[in-house]
């Protein structure tokens, strides 16, 4: 588990200064963020971190970390790149090997119950697991899939489907022994994954 230099004293002072100190629309969204942390776990803690807050619990260690910028406040998940992510609310850090962001930019935005369960299931992640898993989270997508759902502007949302969904439908792909066929899988693809639909 990581561990601030600071005395608790010292950690909780610039944890709840660097809050105070923040744009009035940022505070609205901390306190809703701050709100989903307590309640996902009363495990996870705050350290003051690389000069933001993060939230560690004993075991996964570092789960998240909470940034503010000019316009947007981000939460940031380390192990991020193994979590499943259904309501599609990752947002940056896509093509990082393990972590995952979510931004808001006004205190409407945050879901309070999404991100509870996102916290959650962040917290059952064990320490290191992420790094470890990097190879087999990495789908390599057909070009001729890639551009057809880039053209019907689907590709984002592909690649923010579950690893086991993207495995499943470039696999479906791949196995079509005629072009024909996999001109007609490709498009069945484009199609579900504009219905919002998993591979079955």
């Amino acid at each position: 588990m990581a561990t601030s230099k600071l005395t608790p004293e010292q950690n909780e002072q610039k944890i709840e200064s660097y809050f105070a100190n923040a744009p009035e629309f940022a505070q609205a969204i901390c306190e809703k963020i701050r709100s989903a942390i307590a309640a996902a776990d009363p495990e996870l803690k705050a350290t003051w971190k690389w000069s933001v807050p993060m939230y560690e619990k004993t075991g996964p260690g570092l789960v998240c970390g909470l940034g503010i910028f000019k316009q947007h406040v981000s939460v940031s998940f380390f192990q991020g790149a193994l979590l499943e992510d259904p309501h599609g609310v990752f947002n940056s850090s896509q093509d990082a090997k393990a972590m995952r962001s979510i931004k808001y930019s006004d205190a409407t935005q945050v879901n309070e119950e999404i991100l509870v369960e996102y916290l959650r299931a962040a917290t059952q992640l064990k320490s290191g697991a992420a790094a470890k898993s990097t190879e087999r989270s990495v789908i390599e997508i057909p070009e001729d899939l890639k551009q057809a759902l880039a053209e019907a502007q689907q590709l984002e949302k592909f690649e923010k489907l579950a690893y086991t969904h993207r495995k499943e439908y470039v696999r479906w792909v791949l196995e079509a022994k005629r072009t024909e066929t996999r001109g007609n899988r490709i498009l069945k693809t484009v199609e579900r994954i504009t219905e919002g639909k998993k591979f079955s």
